[in-house]
């Protein structure tokens, strides 16, 4: 199961292989993570997609949780997890 990520439109625009992004997890309101994206790979639409919305798909990233988004910038982290597929949209 992938894990799918709100960022902002200019972290969707630039995110590459083996780059970046902060966002927010879908379904859990304040709960915030960096991740170190891993491959990136064609995105195939679900049938509940919004079709206003613009996804992408990555494969065995790394991810870095945080309660708030401070936390988060000073990368103080409550937890990790590793080699986790992961859906941005924006």
């Amino acid at each position: 199961m992938a894990l799918r990520l709100k960022v902002t439109p200019e972290e969707f625009s630039f995110a590459t292989q083996d780059g970046w992004v902060d966002g927010i997890i879908k379904g859990r309101r304040g709960l915030w993570v960096y991740v170190e994206l891993g491959t990136d790979e064609e995105y195939i639409p679900k049938v509940n997609d919004d079709p206003k919305t613009e996804y992408r798909f990555f494969r065995c990233c790394n991810i870095y949780y945080a309660k708030t988004q401070e936390q988060l910038e000073i990368e103080d982290f409550e937890a990790n997890e590793y080699n986790v597929t992961v859906i941005i949209y924006c």
